[in-house]
């Protein structure tokens, strides 16, 4: 078999046992990564189980492609029942893990049960081993890695792990790699901590066997050629997303604070993180088998290094008002040492900050602490009370609406959260697709969604990118933040095409987003590398199967079209100033844009639960008779 290493890891911590099965027969239908590791949350998971019960499996799934000569081949999924939502997480990340794990014969990890005591599973060679971490337990992620690299005098091995926050069982708790590569969202570390399971180290010396070796070398050639020409490579490759900040804030597409504002005119005329970077940046770097190298590497004296990307540069700076970018880094290295979620963390201390200034709590409701807009000591002390569970921020390790109700009414009506998530933080009231992809989404986060980053990219030239929009998803009116016409469509072409790069773990910033816009390239490689001849529709419908899949889980933990919504700010408070002043979410327009969505996809309106029809069409009898025959 080319392509996939062949086996599924299957371990009880409680038990100390381990087993595998074959990843061939889940292939046809859901190739790899996210697909299979849907369907084994779907298999696995028994409905009622807590989400910190040891029977709720956490999963790390590969591509096919994941560990090939492939650019951007390092990707990793990870899925679990969430303790933030109580339905299926989706996380994702990158580095060197997943190719480590590939070369020891394993295409997926599948843990249950829980640990005696605090352990840590080896996996040396294709050899399995539960090893004691009670030496590790307290110890921050950086800490965590090289005391294992250490221990094993091997500073290769490659690891996943927890921080403290973790340890400590915050919901929000994410698993971090290397410096700061996480898997972020939906509370990934909380749940291996809650298998007293620190982390997970990896190390081997095989390889993924390649049905046409040359044309994938000559190919893989060809796209790095092609990649370093593109626009995006350079700034990405040079800057990251430092330079983007400022655009996105002038677009009115990034909110300031708890989505109090979007035009802090302050941000955009000082905001400083290009400067930053270009002061304090050792080097660029990337994951696996990567040209694109767009993580900033930052070494700040007396602060520390590690790397950051994307959400910290608009969390912890507009998001909480903050404009002293050693605070931004602070606040990133916490994050990352602790272990816990970048942006659930900003958006609970962007809540503070509005309830502060909104006269609903005071100091003497935050340990003594003023939670004034870019206070310092506001910002770092409740990431450390967070990620520790210490006073106020034993309530806020729960969720933001833990600390709310503690308030009271005025304060929990202030929560801005959809399906038991912080929403990106993307002004949704004037980006209509986004609000669509934020609402229906299985997670919530539309940025990986191509229509929504075209919103973005439309005022660099309207007229360009109404042709694109017409093109790509049928209607020009797709690329206009403030129509509602065509989002339903773009919407669902978008989230069929992240899956396929999340299926074949891939990076979809370079096939999807930023490079290769489409995913015939993704496509073109999967059939060098596996030696099948599939066309670019049939990888479509694996992902709209996996999409459907993903909705019966959600559907039989309780999902329905009501939840499928946002906060009501978005639909009552209008825009006060910026480029879109005065917009605000039509709600009759946005329950018609859900009803066209439905409609596409082949679900019921009334419900939102996908038709038999439907999921007989994508194979998926067995779970309609489980699923439907319940409602």
């Amino acid at each position: 078999m080319y392509g996939w290493a062949g086996k599924i890891l299957k371990i009880d911590l409680g038990s100390g046992a381990f087993t595998t099965e074959p990843t061939e027969a889940y292939i046809e239908d859901y190739i790899g990564g996210r697909g299979i590791g849907v369907r084994l949350i779907y298999d696995n998971y028994v409905p009622g189980t807590d989400p910190l019960d040891p029977g709720n499996p956490l999963i790390f799934s590969t591509g096919p492609l994941t560990g090939t000569a492939m650019p951007g081949s390092g990707r990793v999924d990870v899925t679990a029942l969430s303790p933030m939502s109580n339905l299926r997480a989706k996380s994702n990340f990158g580095a060197y893990w997943g190719p480590e794990l590939k070369y020891a014969g394993y295409d997926h990890v599948v843990i249950v049960g829980k640990a005696d005591k605090p352990c840590y599973i080896l996996i040396n060679e294709g050899k399995v081993e539960i090893l004691s971490a009670e030496h590790l337990w307290g110890k921050d992620t950086h800490e965590t890695q090289k005391a294992i690299q250490d221990e094993l005098g091997d500073p290769e091995i490659k690891i996943v792990c927890i921080g403290p926050g973790g340890e400590k069982l915050v919901r929000f708790a994410c698993i971090i790699t290397e410096t700061g590569d996480a898997a972020g969202r939906t509370g990934m570390g909380a749940v291996m901590g809650s298998k007293n399971l620190k982390a997970v180290a990896v190390r081997a010396r095989g390889a993924v066997k390649v049905a046409r070796p040359q044309e994938l070398l000559d190919l893989s050639i060809k796209v790095v050629t092609e990649m370093r020409e593109h626009p995006a490579y350079q700034e990405l490759s040079n800057w990251g997303v430092a330079r983007s900040m400022t655009m996105m804030y002038d677009f009115s597409f990034f909110p300031v604070g708890y989505f109090e504002d979007v035009n802090w005119e302050e941000i955009i005329q000082n905001y400083q993180g290009p400067a930053y970077i270009e002061k304090y940046q050792t080097k660029n770097v990337g994951c696996f088998c990567c040209p694109n190298r767009c993580m900033n590497f930052i070494s700040v004296p007396k602060l520390g290094k590690g790397v950051t990307s994307c959400e910290p540069f608009s969390g912890f700076t507009g998001g909480i008002w903050n404009l002293d970018m050693d605070v931004f880094w602070e606040a990133t290295l916490l994050v990352n040492k602790l272990g816990i979620d970048c942006t659930e963390t900003s958006a609970s201390i962007g809540l503070l900050m509005e309830l502060y200034h909104e006269g609903v709590i005071t100091a003497k409701d935050t340990d003594g602490i003023p939670m004034e807009r870019g206070n310092k000591e506001a910002i770092l002390s409740t990431i450390l009370k967070i990620g520790n569970r210490e006073g106020y921020g034993d309530l806020l390790a729960e969720g933001q609406k833990s600390f709310a109700n503690s308030i009271g009414p005025e304060a929990l009506e202030r929560v801005d959260q959809v399906k038991g998530l912080a929403p990106h933080a993307y002004e949704f009231r004037a980006y209509h697709g986004s609000a669509l992809g934020q609402a229906v989404g299985h997670r919530g986060d539309p940025l990986p969604l191509r229509n929504a980053l075209l919103e973005v990219d439309w005022h660099h030239a309207p007229e360009w990118f109404q042709k694109v929009a017409k093109e790509q998803f049928g209607s020009e009116e797709a690329a206009i933040p403030i129509e509602y016409k065509g989002k339903a469509l773009a919407t669902i072409i978008s989230e069929h095409m992240e899956r396929v790069a999340d299926n074949l773990g891939i990076c979809k910033w370079l096939y999807g987003l930023f490079i290769f816009q489409d995913i015939e390239m993704a496509t073109r490689f999967f059939n060098v590398v596996t030696g099948k001849d599939w066309p670019v529709d049939r990888m479509l419908k694996v992902s709209e199967r996996i999409r459907n899949l993903e909705r019966m889980f959600d559907v039989r933990q309780g999902l329905r079209r009501e939840d499928d919504s946002l906060p009501k700010k978005f639909f009552e408070q209008p825009l006060k100033k910026g480029k879109y002043e005065g917009q605000v979410l039509d709600r009759e327009k946005f329950e018609e844009m859900k009803n066209e969505y439905y409609e596409l996809r082949g679900w019921d309106k009334k419900t939102g639960i996908p038709t038999r029809e439907k999921l007989e069409e994508l194979g998926l009898k067995d779970v309609a008779d489980e699923v439907l025959e319940r409602e």
